[in-house]
């Protein structure tokens, strides 16, 4: 981590959407030179925001490689080989998700330097809603770190006292941190969402942390945390609406928002990011996939599902064959460019589908839970009617939803993770009838220690805190 934060410093990092601050880089000369005014302050915001749309954030890695890994996709060979080693669970401290671990510690050493200074504003409404999203940022970046390089508290029984990631409140480029343990990040993450939910403008809108979005997140951290009663207050705490069944393909060509609670915002002229690469680009001969939707999930979408259509596009791609291919990020109906979106980070149906897990794990609460489940189901299914559900079943069809909806967002690994199940793929290929050539790797089973991905060798080698994963 010492090794990404320094990388950090070697950069200019106060960028907005268009236009950079004309300061030296924070290490150079010191933070009395580098934030002074309230503007000064909100393009270190708009900065911490451009570090999360980085390719090796939520600009195109971190939505694509949670689903790699697991049954949602099958690895086209005719692509071009990107990702395979994530794909093959083959991965180890020479090549591990090192570039989304610096960008997630750029965020924070972001967030951090911001709040180290934000005593130099007069107290308000503005200084609140700048320290709320940094904490917010914070907040998020150590949940992602943790997940991925460290256990989930609700995946096995030791998870709470295991390796996490180091929590850093510092920007001091010279530490040298141990890792924290799960439960000590996750109770950070919490307070300091919490801070944020109480302090942030309610005027903020989703381009940008608000309060629907920060307590949205709460009801996914919560989730994740096996804290089911706090899930509930969290997401009854959100106002926005589930988006309808009109607008919701209108969500992944942003030319609607209907539903999105918090997205980063993609200017391809000053960003070059293109969120939807991973998956598949639009070429002249057609739809070029690097991963194909698996021919199972696709089959678990119903003709009269919406996201059917706004998720896939079964389609040839010149002589080598029709494939089902992932058309959620293929374009956008305001930027130019193969796979330019804005990345949507946190929508009003997962918080849905949050309470509804949440509930249907409680005594009693089976009817709150199918509500809240059916709340999203109305909004997908043509003519939908209600299965009325209870006990195992209600669960079975809210995790069921949970995969449909939120397939190819980068949540697929993470919901296996925290409940302790493995990860099992079918022989189907990549055609879209499922004939090809099938994967290699099947079963990741629940206790593999691959479900904890390897710290860097590199950072090991700069860090003498830093403990490896076991198994690596």
């Amino acid at each position: 981590m010492k090794k990404y934060i320094y990388l950090l410093t070697l950069s200019l990092i106060f960028f907005s959407c268009d236009e950079r601050l004309d300061l030296n880089p924070y290490g150079s000369t010191g933070a009395e030179v580098a934030l002074v005014t309230p503007a000064d302050f909100e393009n270190a915001i708009n900065g911490m925001y451009t570090q999360m749309e980085s390719a090796n954030y939520y600009g195109a890695n971190f939505m694509s490689f949670p689903d790699v890994l697991t049954d949602n996709l099958i690895y086209n060979p005719d692509g071009r080989q990107t990702q395979r080693v994530t794909y093959e669970w083959r991965y180890n401290a020479n090549a591990t998700q090192g570039a989304f671990m610096a960008q997630a510690y750029r965020v924070i050493q972001q967030a951090n330097f911001i709040l180290e200074n934000i005593d130099r504003l007069e107290e308000g409404s503005q200084k609140n809603n700048i320290r709320a999203q940094a904490l917010a940022g914070r907040a998020l970046s150590h949940f992602n770190l943790c997940n991925l390089f460290g256990k989930i508290p609700t995946q096995s029984a030791d998870a709470g006292s295991a390796l996490g990631m180091p929590y850093l409140t510092s920007s001091d480029i010279r530490q040298t941190p141990a890792r924290n343990t799960v439960s000590e990040v996750y109770d950070n993450i919490i307070t300091d969402l919490q801070t944020a939910a109480n302090q942030i403008s309610s005027e903020n809108g989703i381009e940008r942390f608000n309060r629907n979005a920060v307590y949205g997140l709460l009801s996914r951290v919560h989730l994740y945390a096996g804290n089911m009663p706090d899930v509930v207050t969290a997401a009854n705490q959100v106002t926005a609406s589930v988006s309808t069944t009109a607008n919701f393909p209108g969500i992944w060509d942003d030319s609607s928002d209907d539903g999105v609670l918090f997205e980063l915002k993609n200017f391809d002229a000053d960003t070059n990011v293109s969120t939807g690469v991973p998956y598949s680009q639009t070429l002249t001969d057609g739809i070029y996939s690097e991963y194909v939707v698996e021919f199972g999930l696709n089959n678990l979408y119903q003709p009269s599902d919406i996201r059917r259509f706004a998720y896939i596009d079964t389609s040839p791609f010149g002589s080598t064959g029709i494939y089902n291919h992932v058309a959620k990020y293929l374009s956008s109906s305001v930027n130019t460019g193969s796979g330019v979106v804005d990345s949507k980070v946190i929508r009003a149906a997962e918080v849905q589908l949050n309470k509804a897990e949440a509930l249907a794990s409680m005594t009693g609460q089976d009817g709150a839970a199918l509500a809240a489940l059916d709340l999203v189901r109305s909004n997908r299914y043509a003519g939908f009617v209600s299965g009325g559900e209870t006990g195992q079943a209600l669960k079975d069809a809210i995790q069921l939803e949970r995969r449909l909806e939120l397939a190819f967002e980068g949540h697929r690994f993470f919901d296996i993770k925290r409940q302790g199940l493995s990860i099992n793929r079918t022989n189907a290929g990549e055609f879209f009838d499922g004939t090809g050539t099938p994967p290699l790797f099947l079963t990741l089973t629940a206790s593999d220690h691959r479900f904890q991905l390897p710290i860097p060798k590199s950072e090991i080698d700069v860090n003498p805190n830093m403990e490896q994963n076991p198994g690596y």
